[in-house]
């Protein structure tokens, strides 16, 4: 399967047509069978953004869909009376294609909020940190009261990442999660084995999501 993370950045003040223009899309991606995980803006940080994930089962099935999609007369009238009324909306558009770890669970949102992390391992440390992911790190997170989502790495290009979302009831429960998960000492252990050569893990970025009022549930 292949998950791509999609993030469009309004043209000023174009936030709430942004988010009619991408409701709307939400309805005929239903349509013509585009799967997707979520919607979301962000809790904290950069305002004026929509992130969204579409799911497909290969990069065929990608472009028929989106072929099919981009075609459809109904979308071409919103797209026009939207442009018509509004101008330009979107400033930005980035994407990334991602794929899932063996040891990620099937995604799937049961929460109000979600966090996306992203990991650069050092030069050659990747593996390790899949391991420690694998091993360890999963299974703690649960312990402490954090829902799994989903774990992906980049399709194109030579990159050194690991990518996860995690879930959590509210911003509270995060807070309450991480400082117990620091402080366990099974977490402490098994970071400290697996940094025996040195640390795993160049830079981190993360980003406090919620999901839309149009975004799929469950």
């Amino acid at each position: 399967m292949i998950y791509e993370w999609r993030t469009y950045e309004a043209m000023p003040g174009k936030l709430p047509a942004l988010h009619t223009h991408l409701e709307v899309a939400a309805g005929l991606f239903g349509k013509h069978e585009l799967g997707v995980l979520g919607f979301w803006t962000e809790e904290i940080g950069i305002g004026g953004q929509v992130n969204y994930m579409w799911i497909y089962r290969d990069f065929e099935e990608r472009q028929k869909k989106l072929a099919a999609f981009g075609a459809d007369p109904a979308w071409k009238q919103q797209v026009a009376e939207e442009t018509e009324k509004e101008g330009a909306i979107v400033a930005r558009t980035h994407n990334t294609m991602l794929q899932l770890t063996p040891y990620s669970p099937v995604p799937r949102l049961k929460m109000n909020v979600q966090e996306w992390r992203i990991y650069e391992a050092m030069p050659g440390r990747l593996p390790d940190l899949h391991n420690r992911f694998a091993n360890h790190t999963l299974r703690l997170f649960e312990k402490h009261g954090m829902t799994n989502i989903g774990y992906w790495t980049e399709v194109f290009g030579t990159s050194n990442r690991l990518v996860y979302m995690l879930g959590y009831p509210s911003l509270g429960d995060r807070e309450k999660s991480w400082a117990a998960f620091q402080m366990d000492r099974d977490w402490q252990q098994a970071r400290a084995e697996s940094e025996k050569n040195g640390t795993l893990v160049a830079k981190t970025y993360t980003r406090i999501l919620r999901p839309t009022a149009y975004s799929p549930k469950g």
